[in-house]
């Protein structure tokens, strides 16, 4: 029986708006994710450049907007609080770093919450900390929900 779970991370993307084929970043925000990596020191799980090939994409589309990912964390597997002090917990003394790529390029910061939800709820709550560097750094705080029904298998199980 699959479980609920819920994973965090820290994500930097170019500013821009919603287009016809989804998010469209500005040319300002056009950043090479490898110099964010170089300024920060922390190695992302994800990145791509504006106008790098989408390779899972069968016609080979172009990113609209760059992107760097990074600080992962699904601790705890339904308490997204304590995943959200350990996503930010490599950034908090880097926030004169975040506020210098903020000034390089025009760039959105967000905390993406990810929930699986498959019966038991997801902790979801922001202690001070995390407001404190939200607040500081201009991130937002993103909550991309995926909610599962039951199988008649797992519904009887937990009855």
């Amino acid at each position: 029986m699959e479980q609920t779970s819920s994973y965090t991370y820290f994500s930097i993307f170019s500013n821009g708006k919603m287009g016809g084929r989804g998010w469209e970043g500005t040319e300002a925000g056009a950043f090479e994710p490898d110099d964010i990596t170089e300024i920060l020191n922390i190695e992302p799980f994800a990145k791509w450049k504006k106008g790098d090939v989408m390779e899972r994409h069968p016609q080979g589309w172009l990113y609209q907007f760059s992107r760097w990912s990074a600080e992962k964390s699904d601790i705890d597997r339904i308490d997204a609080g304590k995943q959200c002090r350990e996503s930010i917990k490599n950034l908090k003394n880097k926030v004169p770093e975040l506020l210098e790529i903020k000034s390089l390029y025009d760039v959105l910061f967000r905390i993406m919450i990810v929930p699986e939800i498959r019966g038991e709820k997801v902790l979801l709550y922001f202690e001070k900390e995390i407001i404190d560097f939200c607040h500081c750094t201009g991130t937002t705080i993103d909550v991309d929900m995926y909610v599962f029904s039951a199988s008649p298998v797992d519904a009887a199980v937990q009855n």
